[in-house]
C-alpha cells in the first residue's frame, strides 16, 4: 500500500507541476463558467442571477378553470415575468418564431380537477432551443403551482359544500390573503420541460454551467491522466517499474490512486472555487463528494480502457477529447437535457455525464437527499466496473 501511495503521489505531484495542466484543469472551466453562466445573464449567485431579468412567457390555459386562472394571475404578479396568453399552441410556435417569447407554460386539461383530488397535473414548461430562459422561469412555476394547490385544496376543506364554487372561491381568496402557516400535505407537482420535482432551491445558469464544465473537464484531466502509463512505457520507466520488487498490482494499483486522486483534488478546487467566486450552492459536502468521487471512477475506468486500446498518448488524448466532448454535449452538460427531443435524451443518457450532472443537481436542488442520488450512483459504479474490469485485462504488462 504504501509503495502504490508513493507512485500516486509522485504522479500527482508531476501533474500539478505542469502550467498546462493547471490551465486545463482550473482556468479553463472556470472561464467558461464565467462566460456561459454568470455573464450571458448578467448575474451569478444563486439568488439574484435571475433578480431585474425578465422573462417573456406565454400560458396556455387548456382548463379555463378557477385554479388554471389563478395560476396565470399569480404568473402576471411575478415582477420577472411578462405573461402572454396564447389561444393555441400553434400560437405559441410563432410566438417562439417572432422571437416575441423564449418560455412558455402549458396548464393542462383537468388541472382544477387534479389539484381537487390531491393528484400531480403536468404543467409543461417549453423553452425556445438554446435559450436558457426556462433557468429563471422554472423555479417560478415550481414554487406557484404548489402554493396554489396548497390554498385550493385548504378551501376546498373549508366550505361544508365542495361542489359549491362560488364558497371554494371566496374561501380561496380568504386563505390566500391571510396565507398563514398551516401544516398540510401538498403532493408534488411536475414542471415537466426540464424534469424538476417539487425541490428545495433554485437552479441558475451559473449552477448549470459549474456543474456541467467541472463535470467535463474533471473526466477530461483524468482521461489525460490515463495516458500516463503510454508515455512510461515508451520511455522505459513502465519496464523498470515492472522490474522492480512491487508486484504488478501495487503499481496498477498507484497509477489509478493517482487518477482518483487527481480527479478529486480538481474537483474540490473546483467546487469551492465557483462557490466563492459565481456564489454557486452545491449543497452539502458529503453526498456532494460521493457523487464527484463516482464520476471520477467512472472516467478513471474508461480512460484505463482506452489506453489499454490505443498504442501512443497522443492517440489517447485525441480520441479521449473527442470522446468527452462528444459525451458532454449529448449528456447535458452545455445545455440542459431537457431542452432537447425525447430520443435525444435517450440517447444522452447513455453517458456518464447525464447522470453525473443529474446527480450534482439532485445535491444542489433537493438538499443532499440520498434517495435522489441513488441511481447516478449505481449508473457510474456500473460504468466503473464493466471499464475498470475491460482496462486492467487491456493493460499490457511488458
Amino acid at each position: 500500500m504504501h509503495k502504490a501511495l508513493t507512485i500516486a503521489l509522485l504522479q500527482l505531484k508531476t501533474t500539478f507541476k505542469s502550467k498546462g495542466s493547471i490551465v486545463t484543469m482550473f482556468a479553463m472551466p472556470l472561464l467558461l463558467t464565467l462566460i456561459f453562466g454568470v455573464l450571458t445573464q448578467g448575474g451569478g449567485t444563486d439568488q439574484t442571477a435571475s433578480k431585474g431579468a425578465v422573462f417573456p412567457v406565454a400560458v396556455l390555459d387548456y382548463d379555463d378553470s378557477f385554479a388554471s386562472r389563478r395560476l396565470t394571475e399569480m404568473l402576471k404578479a411575478e415582477e420577472n415575468l411578462t405573461v402572454r396568453i396564447a389561444a393555441s399552441e400553434a400560437e405559441i410556435n410563432k410566438l417562439f418564431a417572432d422571437v416575441k417569447v423564449t418560455a412558455a407554460v402549458i396548464i393542462p386539461q383537468d388541472f382544477q380537477k387534479q389539484i381537487a383530488a390531491g393528484e400531480s397535473p403536468e404543467v409543461k414548461l417549453l423553452s425556445a432551443p438554446g435559450g436558457n430562459d426556462y433557468q429563471g422561469v422554472a423555479p417560478i412555476v415550481r414554487w406557484q403551482v404548489p402554493r396554489l394547490a396548497r390554498d385550493y385544496q385548504l378551501a376546498l376543506r373549508s366550505v361544508a359544500d365542495g361542489s359549491d364554487s362560488a364558497a371554494v372561491e371566496a374561501a380561496y381568496a380568504k386563505i390566500s390573503a391571510e396565507r398563514q402557516k398551516v401544516s398540510t400535505t401538498v403532493v408534488t407537482h411536475q414542471v415537466t420541460r426540464n424534469a424538476v420535482k417539487q425541490q428545495t432551491g433554485n437552479l441558475t445558469a451559473a449552477s448549470h454551467a459549474s456543474v456541467g464544465f467541472t463535470v467535463t473537464f474533471v473526466m477530461m484531466q483524468v482521461f489525460m491522466m490515463s495516458g500516463v502509463i503510454l508515455i512510461e512505457r515508451k520511455q522505459g520507466t513502465w519496464g523498470r517499474l515492472l522490474t522492480s520488487p512491487s508486484s504488478r498490482v501495487t503499481i496498477i494499483s498507484g497509477y489509478l490512486m493517482s487518477f482518483f486522486l487527481t480527479g478529486m483534488v480538481q474537483f474540490a478546487i473546483l467546487v469551492f472555487a465557483t462557490r466563492f467566486f459565481f456564489h454557486v450552492n452545491w449543497g452539502p459536502l458529503l453526498p456532494l463528494f460521493t457523487m464527484g468521487a463516482a464520476t471520477v471512477l467512472s472516467a478513471s475506468g474508461m480512460g484505463l480502457f482506452l489506453a489499454g486500446l490505443v498504442k501512443t498518448f497522443e492517440q489517447q488524448i485525441s480520441i479521449g477529447i473527442l470522446f468527452i466532448n462528444a459525451t458532454a454535449m449529448l449528456g447535458g452538460a452545455y445545455w440542459d437535457i431537457a431542452m432537447v427531443g425525447k430520443t435525444m435524451q435517450r440517447i444522452g443518457y447513455l453517458t456518464p455525464q447525464a447522470w453525473a450532472i443529474d446527480g450534482f443537481k439532485e445535491i444542489m436542488l433537493r438538499g443532499g437527499s440520498w434517495d435522489g442520488i441513488v441511481l447516478p450512483l449505481a449508473v457510474l459504479l456500473c460504468i466503473t466496473l464493466v471499464f475498470m474490469t475491460g482496462g486492467l485485462l487491456r493493460v499490457r504488462y511488458e
